[in-house]
């Protein structure tokens, strides 16, 4: 009697839990987005960076970006800013260089550190900029963001001290898209645990931790492109009554890496912030 009972109160709800997550879908849909377009200030951002030696250590997001790159300077004339992988390109003094490499290895996020530290002796401070990423695949519902937030800031604070001319910018962990729709609604609304949203809280924390640890450090705040709409609007969701936020679904095929549009929005942000670090360092001289 009981379980009938129960059955009968689900039948009741389903139907309501199902226009409820239409509903969301409906919501949470948009226009579609054009990839981001040059214009002067970017253009000047490109410029200000194209004389500095800059390297960046990434994975595959970080090469999601380097795409972006080449996709905005194709809307130039000529290549503003000289690009190569590290080996193929070294660093001279009095020349601009955007330096690239694949860092560590994915799920190892202390492997990424070792390897940002072993570049940086390696090219014996000889940069303007330096900066490396985590990559969302580094992050679960199970991470310790405490163990990878203390072996990141021990990293960057013992660079910073060694190579007190190098411009060292923080960069947040990127996120992943979150599925929307009934049937994602009604598994929540049972109790089961959505890892991909959990996954998404773990990188959400990482990211406070290191806006507020180094907030008056130069930070390219990855997290932040990939959750904004162009129009400014933040792809979010709420667990526990706080809210975090998510990859942007039309910046994405497969709910991590960037697509032809999401890169370029990157790309551009990720200029931006080398320019706005050059730019704040010689205002401080």
């Amino acid at each position: 009697m009981t379980k009938a009972s129960d059955c009968s109160h689900w039948h009741g709800w389903i139907p309501i839990m199902l226009a409820m997550g239409a509903t969301l879908i409906a919501c949470s849909g948009g226009d579609s987005v054009q990839p981001k377009a040059m214009n002067d200030a970017l253009k000047a951002d490109f410029e200000r960076v194209s004389s500095a030696r800059v390297y960046f250590g990434h994975q595959s997001v970080g090469g999601n970006i380097m795409d972006g790159l080449e996709d905005l300077q194709r809307q130039l004339r000529q290549p503003v800013v000289r690009v190569g992988e590290l080996g193929a390109l070294d660093a001279p003094e009095g020349q601009g260089t955007l330096l690239h490499t694949a860092v560590g290895k994915n799920e190892n996020p202390g492997s990424k550190c070792e390897d940002f530290r072993r570049v940086l002796d390696h090219l014996q401070g000889r940069l303007d900029v330096a900066l490396f990423k985590f990559c969302y695949i580094d992050f679960n519902d199970r991470s310790d963001v405490d163990a990878i937030f203390g072996t990141y800031s021990r990293t960057m604070d013992d660079l910073k001290a060694r190579y007190p001319d190098v411009i060292f910018i923080h960069v947040t962990a990127p996120l992943r898209s979150v599925d929307r729709g009934p049937g994602v609604w009604v598994r929540e609304m049972l109790g089961r645990p959505n890892r991909v949203k959990l996954a998404n809280v773990s990188r959400n924390e990482f990211n406070r931790r290191l806006k507020e640890r180094y907030a008056g450090d130069p930070i390219f705040d990855l997290a932040e492109v990939m959750s904004t709409y162009p129009n400014g609007r933040r792809e979010s969701f709420k667990m526990d009554d706080s809210t975090y936020f998510s990859l942007v679904p039309m910046y994405t095929d497969d709910g991590g890496h960037l697509n032809g549009v999401g890169r370029t929005y990157a790309a551009a942000a990720f200029i931006r912030s080398i320019a706005e670090a050059l730019r704040a360092k010689q205002e401080a001289r």
